[in-house]
C-alpha cells in the first residue's frame, strides 16, 4: 500500500494491532486506524468516521472540541472516537420495568426445551424443526406458578416484578405474564437474553412480552457474521425469522411496524436488505413503515409479496411437508 507513490515495489506499511496503530517507513505517515482511513480515501475526519460507521457497523462517541481542524490527518486529541456495537443499549433502570437479562436468561435455562405436542405442532406448523428451536433457544414454560415461585425466591419481589414479567402493583408480582402452557422465544445479544417473547395457547392473547420494555430486534446478533453486499431478510414475526434461517438465508425479526426504530437503520446499511412482510393489511402497514424510513437515508429495500393470509413461516412449514411427503413416495 502506499500514499504518495513511493518505493511500489518493497512493503513499508506496518501494523501494530495490540496499540491499534500504522506507519508507513517509505514515507514516515503514521497514526491511528482513522488516520488510516483518512489518508487511503483522501478524506478529512468526518468522512472517515462515516466510512466507519457505515462499513464496520461503529457509532461514534463525543470527542473533544480541541481536535485540529487545520492538521486533522495527524493531530487530534480525546477519547476513542469509534466503538464496536451489535444493538442500542438503554439506561432505564429508573423506570418501572427495565430489561434484566440475569433473571431472564435463568428463566430460560429453567425451562425446558420443546416436549410439548402442543408446541412441537405449533413450531412444525411454522417450519421449525426441534433442531432449529434448540438452536435458538426456543424452550417451553409448563407451569407458571411453579416458575413464578422459583422467581421470587431466587431474585426477590421487587426484581422481578420490574423484569416485566410479572402481573401486579406496587411492586409485588402476583402471578406470571404467560399465564398458562407457553412457548419462549428468548433475544440473545453477546451472549445473554435481553428480551422474552411467549406464545400462549390459552385465552385471548397470543403472544406476550415483557412489561413496560422496549422490544429489540430478535436474532440481531446475525449481523456480526454477514459481510458487506450480504443480503439480509426482515421479517414481521420470530417463527418467520427462524423458518428462514433454516434454509441457510440471514434473516432477524422486529415485533411490528411500530417497534422499528430509526435508530436501528445504520445497523442495515450495508447490507441489501429484503423485507418480508404478512400477506395482510397489517402486512402493508409494516412494509411502507421500514422502507419509507429507510428511503429517508436513500436505500433501497426490496419486497416478498406473500399470498393473501400467507406468511413466511406458512410457505416455508409447507414446502418441508412437500419434501417429506416426496421422499416417503420414492
Amino acid at each position: 500500500m502506499c500514499f504518495r507513490g513511493h518505493d511500489k515495489l518493497t512493503p513499508s506499511l506496518s501494523f501494530m494491532p495490540s496499540k491499534n496503530i500504522w506507519k508507513c517507513f517509505g514515507c514516515g505517515q503514521g497514526g491511528d486506524v482513522i488516520n488510516l482511513v483518512m489518508q487511503a480515501l483522501d478524506c478529512d475526519f468526518k468522512v472517515a468516521l462515516e466510512w466507519f460507521k457505515q462499513n464496520y457497523l461503529l457509532y461514534t462517541t463525543d470527542y473533544k472540541d480541541n481536535y485540529n481542524k487545520k492538521n486533522s490527518r495527524n493531530n487530534y486529541e480525546g477519547k476513542s472516537l469509534v466503538t464496536r456495537i451489535v444493538a442500542p443499549e438503554e439506561s432505564d433502570k429508573e423506570k418501572a420495568f427495565y430489561s434484566d437479562p440475569e433473571i431472564y436468561d435463568w428463566v430460560i435455562n429453567e425451562c425446558s426445551s420443546v416436549k410439548n405436542a402442543l408446541g412441537l405442532k405449533y413450531l412444525s406448523d411454522h417450519g421449525i424443526s426441534s433442531d432449529n428451536a434448540t438452536h435458538f433457544g426456543v424452550r417451553e414454560m409448563r407451569s407458571p406458578s411453579n416458575l413464578l415461585s422459583k422467581m421470587k425466591q431466587q431474585w426477590g419481589l421487587e426484581r422481578v416484578y420490574r423484569s416485566g414479567l410479572a402481573w401486579g402493583e406496587n411492586g409485588f408480582p402476583e402471578r406470571l405474564i404467560w399465564t398458562s402452557y407457553s412457548v419462549l422465544f428468548p433475544f440473545i445479544h453477546d451472549g445473554k437474553v435481553v428480551y422474552i417473547q411467549g406464545r400462549l395457547f390459552e385465552g385471548n392473547s397470543k403472544y406476550l412480552n415483557p412489561r413496560g420494555i422496549s422490544k429489540p430486534i430478535f436474532n440481531l446478533q446475525r449481523l456480526n457474521s454477514l459481510k458487506v453486499g450480504s443480503t439480509i431478510h426482515i421479517c414481521e414475526g420470530i417463527t418467520d425469522a427462524i423458518a428462514i434461517e433454516s434454509l441457510g438465508l440471514a434473516s432477524v425479526a422486529v415485533l411490528g411496524a411500530s417497534s422499528f426504530r430509526e435508530e436501528w437503520l445504520d445497523l442495515f446499511m450495508r447490507y441489501d436488505i429484503v423485507i418480508l412482510p404478512d400477506g395482510d393489511s397489517g402486512g402493508e402497514i409494516f412494509f411502507e413503515t421500514i422502507s419509507k424510513m429507510f428511503k429517508k437515508r436513500c436505500k433501497a429495500v426490496y419486497r416478498v409479496s406473500l399470498p393473501l393470509g400467507k406468511d413466511v413461516s406458512d410457505l416455508i412449514a409447507e414446502m418441508k411437508r412437500r419434501r417429506t411427503r416426496g421422499t416417503f413416495n420414492r
